[in-house]
């Protein structure tokens, strides 16, 4: 290595030693120095990119890695022509006051903040009123249509009869709406607003603040029609108003939507319009297409005619086998002691 080389890397680790120690006592005496924060940054940040060819020396941080530098805190910035020193950023320029703080202005002597634009000193009596002139005595002498306030310092408005309910004197006799609050054309009261409106089946009960009406329900972030009573296959489509689709209709409680069926059912029942569900021990008729339904018999009815679920009624001239049989057989004599009929088999 050259004497020169050598000499650059002796002043280079002499620096990042002296930046160390410097930024170590900085760190001490943070808690004194207002504005100032201290931070972690990765070492080779610090170094330029000539410097970063070579061994990274270690940082003060919390591992080999990492250094401590000071920086300004949020609300503060840099002092023009300084390193250590950091001073309040004010938003809105003090007038006759002094950024002591993020966004807090301290009036200089003989001076007040603004009752509104807290950012702005007035002149205090004796110097001077607001709505008022200063009296020889020190006191505030205020303008038509103000009265001074208890602290003595402010002339504040006065209207005649008040404000109402959200609302506020500005001047003499003059009202205006607290912030999130409109007045009302008719009933000209200040009533709360919501930017955008609250849509149907809801009211603006706050500033940006939706509820339901009476009658409505809430569902996620919009107000729906109840109707407690219940609105079976309808749709309920104001408070306690229950309306069906077409092919259905209300029933006597107002509650149900019943279908309807052309031509009716016949032994079975309207599930849906024009649909029919048979009762039990019958089924579709497969002659017709209306919404008709017959009885059935599955083992069928010979010699006769299947009247009612499993029940077979026997042809002219054939009566049944038993009495438990659905069998009919063709009968041939009467008894001549009992009137009964007598089928031809026992004769066999």
């Amino acid at each position: 290595m050259s004497p020169y080389k050598a000499l650059d890397l002796l002043l280079f680790v002499t620096l990042v030693l002296l930046s160390v120690v410097l930024l170590s006592t900085g760190d001490q005496l943070h808690n004194s120095r207002v504005g100032i924060c201290t931070v972690e940054v990765p070492t080779i940040q610090l170094l330029s990119e000539h410097d970063r060819q070579r061994p990274i020396p270690q940082g003060n941080g919390s591992n080999p890695g990492l250094s401590k530098i000071e920086i300004c805190c949020s609300g503060y910035a840099r002092v023009p022509h300084t390193f250590y020193g950091c001073e309040p950023i004010c938003k809105n320029k003090c007038e006759n006051g002094n950024c002591t703080a993020p966004n807090v202005c301290t009036c200089k002597k003989g001076y007040i903040h603004h009752p509104v634009e807290h950012n702005k000193c007035i002149p205090s009596c004796p110097i001077g009123c607001l709505h008022g002139v200063c009296t020889v005595s020190g006191h505030c002498s205020c303008d038509a249509g103000y009265v001074l306030g208890h602290d003595g310092k402010y002339c504040h408005a006065v209207c005649v009869g008040g404000c109402g309910v959200n609302a506020e004197c500005i001047g003499n006799n003059q009202c205006r709406c607290v912030a999130g609050y409109v007045r009302d054309s008719q009933t000209k009261s200040c009533v709360p607003h919501c930017e955008g409106g609250c849509g149907e089946g809801a009211v603006c009960v706050g500033p940006n603040t939706c509820g339901c009406k009476s009658g409505f329900l809430r569902q996620g972030n919009i107000c729906v029609a109840g109707c407690p009573k219940g609105c079976k296959n309808g749709d309920c489509v104001a408070p306690n108003t229950c309306r069906c689709k077409p092919g259905w209709s209300l029933d006597s409680t107002s509650t149900i939507c019943e279908p309807h069926c052309n031509p009716e059912c016949l032994n079975a029942i309207c599930v849906g319009p024009n649909q029919c569900d048979c009762r039990k021990g019958y089924v579709k008729d497969s002659h017709t297409s209306s919404n008709r339904c017959v009885a059935d018999c599955p083992g069928g009815c010979p010699n006769g005619q299947c009247s009612a679920p499993n029940f077979c009624l026997c042809n002219p001239g054939y009566i049944k086998e038993s009495k438990s049989s659905q069998n009919c057989i063709r009968r041939t004599r009467r008894s001549a002691m009992h009137f009964e009929l007598i089928p031809q088999e026992m004769y066999d």
